[in-house]
């Protein structure tokens, strides 16, 4: 089975509508969401209506902190522009929009295969950054799964471990990475909607479940408008000025 894995689409229409269509090209069987479906871009409501239309289809979806501050206040410990991103989600949202997302899990795992959380596995609640081999080690010690997926950092990264040595980590290229079963693996996902690797193209990864190949691709998307659209939204400028660098 082909999963693809889209994280951080933070209502970034353009973008989230090309990574579908790219990885239904490339045969993707399953969609897997790790969070943070709204904040910062102009069409959370559209997002969430597909996504919570492929999970009635079996897709997997999580939670990630941005989806939380929408449905909880007190999660909105944000800086202003973020918060005000995240108000600007919950009145665009309607009430099967919301209940939508605060009945989505922390994490999900398939049977003896990857789990899938936004942050990180050792406290998904609290939303802790996957940054170093340390972050990561610290993940993977929290649970026996071979593979863990996270998003929330926005970056693309590797981290292995064989036995209860430390993790590792490199740099992944859009080259397939096999992930050796007798190692352990953590990957933090690229944006969908907000890139911050210094590369502005939507980033999405594929996963070959029986084969245990690991592919991580770039999509091209109509930036100009996403950006048009949150200029017109009344939302931080800094949000539309950030997807043509990808920062």
């Amino acid at each position: 089975m082909l999963l693809a894995l889209l994280t951080d689409i933070h209502g970034n229409r353009e973008a989230f509508d090309a990574c579908r269509s790219e990885a239904r090209r490339l045969g993707a069987e399953k969609f897997v969401y790790l969070g943070d479906l709204v904040g910062y871009g102009a069409d959370p409501a559209y997002v969430v209506e597909r996504v919570a239309e492929d999970f009635d289809k079996g897709a997997l979806c999580v939670m990630g902190n941005h989806d939380l501050a929408v449905v909880d206040p007190q999660a909105r410990r944000m800086y202003d522009d973020a918060r005000h991103a995240v108000e600007f989600a919950e009145g665009q949202l309607d009430a099967a929009q919301k209940r939508f997302l605060a009945d989505l899990p922390l994490t999900a795992r398939l049977p003896d295969g990857p789990l899938f959380v936004h942050a990180e596995a050792s406290a998904p609640r609290r939303f802790r950054y996957v940054q170093s081999a340390e972050d990561a080690t610290i993940s993977m010690d929290a649970t026996r799964a071979p593979v863990t997926f996270c998003g929330h950092v926005h970056r693309p990264k590797l981290y292995y471990r064989s036995g209860d040595a430390p993790a590792i980590s490199f740099a992944p290229t859009e080259t397939p990475t096999p992930l050796a079963r007798s190692r352990r693996w953590l990957a933090t996902l690229g944006s969908v909607g907000q890139p911050r690797d210094g590369e502005s193209r939507a980033a999405f990864a594929l996963y070959d479940l029986d084969r245990a190949v690991l592919s991580f691709h770039r999509v091209d998307y109509d930036v100009e408008t996403a950006a048009q659209k949150i200029l017109r939204a009344g939302l931080a400028p800094f949000f539309a000025e950030r997807l043509f660098l990808g920062r």
